[in-house]
């Protein structure tokens, strides 16, 4: 999904993919095997401080210097009255992002288009604004871009405080004023016309054109606050907490792909590199610093375990499409046995064992490769049946147990980071690595039409139904895909593999706001940091 903040400006081409603050209700489907909740516990842990809704640095200084006029220009400690500050200096930021063409990353750019798009050089944006304002919002949430995205980041990261009298933030000590300080000296006098404008609810054309120096990209190269933004997020501050050294590594892993690579990353090129520590060239990526290889070798677990997940709804797919074929629906022993006798012919010779399987199925020294049966190639095939209109067949069907067996072989060499990463999750309520290994390890005598058969049962069709059970239990929210009535199962909706995004997106955004990478990878900057460390 495509979000206001993507449109216009140069970051709507950047390396995330941005999501769409809206009041989104509908949530049949997500996360249908109830698997990526252990992926998403350990990236916010290899990540913290930055969200897959933190696009944009700059937010961070605004946020900083906000609580700090609001604390020297207000008398009021009611929240209301803070919250219309926040969401009308959020309304007219997008407002300025999108007149000075820089409105990727923006929260409520959309909204901001439409406005400018009306004659006038005046502009009204209170009613759009304030708490229960008769005009159209500009984002929904009653807190806007801060209480959706960036207020618990600010407070994790360490740069807003929670004052001891009074529920409304403060910069902190360590970090927020230095910071709410080089925000205010960066602006200039275009920071006493944003807030005079945020007082008044209107802003002029003239007006935009002098808050440019507020703009998203506007961060100076040799300024204060580019200096502080970089200290925030390389802990070099009075922070240096074991989730500020995290944050740090992972960071400066991305510098390290940046210059690896020669361009501005994407996403899945990081995902591919840190689990593969190689391009898909087969370039090596080598870390001298032992700190950042055990840092590489978490992402490394992190990307695993995605995978396997991403097998497991690679054949939750082939099932729902098989289920397909059967609008009146079929018992469930009949769904199953279709679904092993369809891998037949896909895959010959068909072997005596689970465990002769696995031996039959190697991983290949580049996992990043596109090469056939390398961990890319075969998620790669779980990709392309993902949508409703594609159909996962039983050669895709084949390549998520492929995954699966390799994926379980490449970790078996690192079982004591795989526990340290993953073992301390209930594993009750959190399947990963460690749960399914440990299941795949019984199965290595049985014969594998059996074993097909179990884990389409137990682990795709059974585990869907517990998932969705206890979600329309506790949530209230009816996520399954099939229905089970009269011994007879029928398809409801189809749901393809997906991965969970690891703020990796984000974090290279903020990166290239400050200038340490751009679009030939690694700057003069970036370098600087990674010698500095």
């Amino acid at each position: 999904m495509v979000n206001d903040f993507a449109r216009g400006g140069e970051l709507a081409e950047a390396p995330t993919a941005y999501p769409q603050w809206t009041d989104y209700r509908d949530k049949g489907g997500l996360d249908p095997l109830g698997m990526q909740n252990s992926s998403i516990d350990l990236y916010q842990r290899l990540l913290p401080g930055v969200s897959n809704v933190t696009l944009r640095v700059r937010y961070y200084g605004l946020y900083a210097w906000l609580a700090s006029e609001y604390a020297r220009r207000s008398t009021s400690t009611a929240l209301r009255d803070w919250q219309q500050v926040v969401r009308r200096s959020e309304a007219l930021l997008a407002l300025a992002a999108v007149h000075g063409e820089d409105a990727g990353g923006v929260a409520g750019s959309r909204w901001a288009s439409r406005k400018l798009a009306a004659e006038g050089r005046r502009f009204s944006f209170a009613e759009h604004a304030d708490p229960g304002g008769d005009g159209s919002p500009y984002l929904q949430q009653s807190w806007g871009a801060y209480g959706a995205a960036y207020g618990s980041q600010l407070f994790e990261i360490g740069v807003l405080a929670q004052a001891a009298d009074h529920a409304i933030p403060v910069p902190s000590p360590q970090i927020g004023d230095a910071l709410a300080t080089a925000f205010s000296t960066a602006l200039g006098d275009a920071g006493s016309r944003f807030y005079h404008c945020v007082q008044r609810g209107t802003v002029s054309r003239t007006d935009l054109h002098e808050l440019s120096p507020i703009l998203p990209s506007a961060i100076g190269r040799t300024g204060t606050e580019r200096r502080l933004y970089e200290a925030l997020l390389f802990a070099r501050g009075a922070l240096r907490r074991p989730e500020d050294l995290a944050r740090r590594d992972t960071l400066l892993l991305l510098l390290h792909s940046a210059s690896h690579l020669g361009e501005l990353p994407r996403t899945d090129q990081v995902r591919w590199l840190l689990y593969a520590a190689s391009a898909a060239d087969g370039r090596r990526l080598l870390l001298a610093d032992e700190r950042l290889e055990h840092q590489r070798r978490r992402w490394r677990i992190y990307q695993a375990n995605e995978l396997l997940h991403f097998s497991y709804e690679m054949l939750l797919k082939y099932v729902l499409d098989t289920l397909a074929d059967y609008p009146a629906g079929v018992t469930l022993a009949s769904l199953i046995g279709d679904c092993v006798e369809a891998l037949v012919d896909a895959l010959d010779p068909w072997p005596a064992t689970w465990n002769g399987f696995r031996q039959a199925t190697k991983p290949r020294r580049n996992a990043a490769t596109v090469t056939d049966g390398s961990e890319r190639q075969l998620s790669d095939l779980g990709a392309d049946a993902a949508s409703p209109q594609a159909r996962c067949t039983s050669a895709c069907a084949v390549a998520a147990l492929k995954l699966l067996v390799i994926v379980e072989q490449r970790v078996a060499e690192e079982s004591d980071t795989v526990k340290e990463q993953l073992g301390t999750l209930d594993q009750q309520f959190f399947h990963s690595l460690v749960t399914e290994t440990k299941f795949l390890a019984s199965l290595y005598e049985v014969d594998f039409t059996t074993a097909v058969a179990r884990i389409i049962e137990g682990r795709i069709i059974n585990r869907h139904l517990w998932v969705a059970h206890r979600k329309f239990r506790y949530q209230g929210d009816y996520t399954f895909l099939v229905e089970v009535d009269d011994g007879r199962v029928r398809l409801r909706e189809t749901s393809g593999p997906v991965f969970t995004n690891p703020r990796l997106g984000s974090a290279l955004n903020l990166l290239r706001d400050i200038h340490l990478i751009g679009g030939n990878g690694l700057t003069a900057l970036g370098r600087k940091v990674i010698e500095a460390q």
